[in-house]
């Protein structure tokens, strides 16, 4: 689903899709000093990427398939620096009407502890089905 669905910068992070249920999906994000800032901090604008993904494949794990969804509206808060670590973002399907569509993800380091990073919350302008 990422490779024929997803941007080829998407695709670049290496996304990789852990888990799904009926409305949830965990992707992990592998390390990559690519991604990373001064100090080898994740940079903000991958961890969005990250979490708003996982978002949109947890939709479509409650659809049944895929929806070229549209992001409306993306509010991350930004808890801690994750530094020289890989990311999973744990996303949830908070309510999916007919034209939008409601999630939140949490970004924790890929770790045993699991330290929470960050926590977004995405609209989402739903496709006719």
């Amino acid at each position: 689903m990422l490779r024929d669905n997803f941007a080829p910068w998407v695709r670049a992070l290496n996304l990789e899709v852990r888990e799904t249920t009926a409305d949830s999906a965990t992707l992990a994000m592998p390390f990559d000093a690519m991604l990373h800032r001064t100090g080898g901090i994740v940079s903000g604008q991958a961890i969005m990427a990250l979490a708003d993904t996982a978002m949109v494949i947890a939709f479509c794990a409650q659809f049944g398939e895929f929806r070229a969804m549209a992001t409306v509206d993306n509010h991350t808060t930004f808890m801690r620096p994750a530094t020289n670590t890989g990311l999973l973002a744990i996303a949830s399907v908070l309510r999916a009407g007919r034209m939008l569509a409601y999630a939140e993800a949490r970004v924790v380091t890929d770790t045993p502890e699991r330290t929470l990073v960050a926590k977004t919350v995405g609209t989402y302008a739903v496709p006719p089905a």
